[in-house]
């Protein structure tokens, strides 16, 4: 029998963010091999996401006995060599190298956030449906969206607020670089105040978070006090609810990034956080991997430096950015604001053709 182990991150395992890097890996790995895939188990997390995928308290007694057994670990070091980006093509080559596509047993494991979301991307309707399935789920998706109006733009707002594994920084402190860290409240603020100034009555927010604290009280009464708290589970709805906005306002977590990352909309992140080098703001430029000339940091840099280049001399630049940044006092920017009002425009069903709508002839 062939099978596949998501082992998951940590002892207990971590937030829905970090496990989604794994499960992906783990359900890649199964397509690739054939094989069962067993994991990430959710019945020992500390969040108690065994309720929301309708998995065994138990299912860690069978993620833990396969790991005792012999089994082949395909690692961070294993994945690298392989020279791929994409999970699957990487674990294909690694497998075939040690021949196990001819074998017709076998237990292999993959864990870990190394290979990011490039890696991953393939695995975006395996995540989606695990999400839609989840219970709850696609009541509490609908409960919202049946009351937002079409016509408008649809903002959903992340604001990290429990205490669990996030740091707030000191005043005057550098977060370059820095994760796990919380956002001032006043940054969301600005931001959805720069959205409401730019949009008028033409804009929608909604707010999410882990915890209800005063800062995200705040928040909710100034730009949507007609919010009310969902009841029972939320985890997989709200971030499925975000991955349907026309713009996500992230907080530094693997949250917002997974609701990103499945969305492949534009999204804001907090400016003073990203890593500045040469010019060029990056979210993973400060990790060790990344810093080498053959990384994909590197190769996607160059790529930048010569299209801003291209901008600068008149050129058609085929870039178009889909994450933005924004700092409190900034201005939003032009690239986000004609993104938007694309987005904005193509919500009015008048033009439409499968909504009775109408397309000209020229």
């Amino acid at each position: 029998m062939r099978v596949v182990v998501a082992k998951r991150n940590g002892l207990r395992g971590e937030g829905l963010g970090n496990e989604m890097l794994p499960w992906a890996k783990g359900w890649i790995a199964s397509q690739v091999l054939d094989a069962t895939l067993v994991g990430p188990s959710w019945g020992i997390n500390k969040r108690r996401y065994y309720r929301n995928f309708g998995t065994s308290r138990l299912d860690f007694c069978l993620e833990n006995a396969l790991l005792r057994m012999p089994h082949h670990d395909f690692s961070e070091q294993d994945y690298r060599a392989t020279g791929e980006v994409d999970f699957g093509s990487a674990i294909r080559r690694w497998a075939s190298a040690r021949g196990l596509m001819n074998k017709s047993s076998f237990i292999v494991s993959v864990s870990g956030m190394w290979g990011g979301y490039p890696s991953i991307r393939s695995a975006r309707p395996f995540l989606l449906a695990k999400l839609l399935n989840s219970r709850s789920a696609l009541r509490n998706v609908y409960q919202v969206e049946s009351q937002l109006d079409r016509n408008k733009l649809f903002v959903a707002v992340h604001m990290r607020s429990s205490t669990d594994g996030f740091f707030v920084m000191d005043h005057g402190e550098s977060v370059r670089g820095k994760f796990n860290i919380f956002i001032p409240p006043e940054w969301y603020l600005w931001v959805c105040e720069a959205l409401r100034q730019r949009y008028r009555d033409q804009i929608q927010f909604r707010f999410f978070t882990d915890h209800v604290s005063p800062d995200f009280e705040e928040a909710v009464c100034r730009f949507n006090p007609g919010q009310t708290l969902q009841e029972g589970l939320t985890e997989c709805s709200d971030l499925l609810l975000m991955t349907q906005a026309d713009l996500r306002i992230c907080s530094v977590s693997s949250y917002s990034l997974a609701a990103s990352f499945l969305s492949d909309g534009p999204y804001l992140w907090y400016k003073p956080q990203l890593t500045l080098d040469a010019g060029l703001y990056s979210l993973w430029g400060n990790e060790e991997a990344q810093k080498s000339v053959y990384s994909i940091s590197s190769r996607n840099a160059q790529f930048i430096l010569s299209a801003v280049a291209a901008r600068a001399l008149g050129q058609t630049s085929p870039v178009n950015f889909l994450g933005t940044a924004m700092e409190i006092g900034d201005s939003l920017p032009e690239s986000l604001v004609h993104f938007l009002d694309e987005r904005l425009y193509s919500h009015d069903p008048r033009a439409n053709l499968i909504e009775y709508g109408c397309l000209p002839e020229c």
